[in-house]
């Protein structure tokens, strides 16, 4: 079904009336990069405050310290 708006040949309803831009930005501190990878934010501080957050292999005191894509954050374990 076409309304008088659509091009000739669409079907349904149409999704997006103006141009789609991607407003949310990538996480950008540690806090965001482990929430965003499914970590809970207790689990978060339990590891921070045992020392096993490293960003690029420095070890974690902030959590809203800066981390943004294509830096290295990991839950170190010995």
């Amino acid at each position: 079904m076409t309304s008088r708006g659509d091009q000739p040949g669409t079907v349904g309803a149409r999704l997006h009336d103006d141009g789609v831009t991607d407003e949310q930005s990538a996480p950008t501190t540690v806090r965001d990069r482990l929430t965003a990878a499914g970590l809970s934010e207790s689990r978060i501080e339990q590891h921070m405050s045992a020392g096993r957050l490293r960003v690029d292999g420095e070890p974690v005191t902030d959590l809203d310290e800066p981390a943004p894509t294509g830096t290295r954050v990991v839950i170190w374990t010995e």
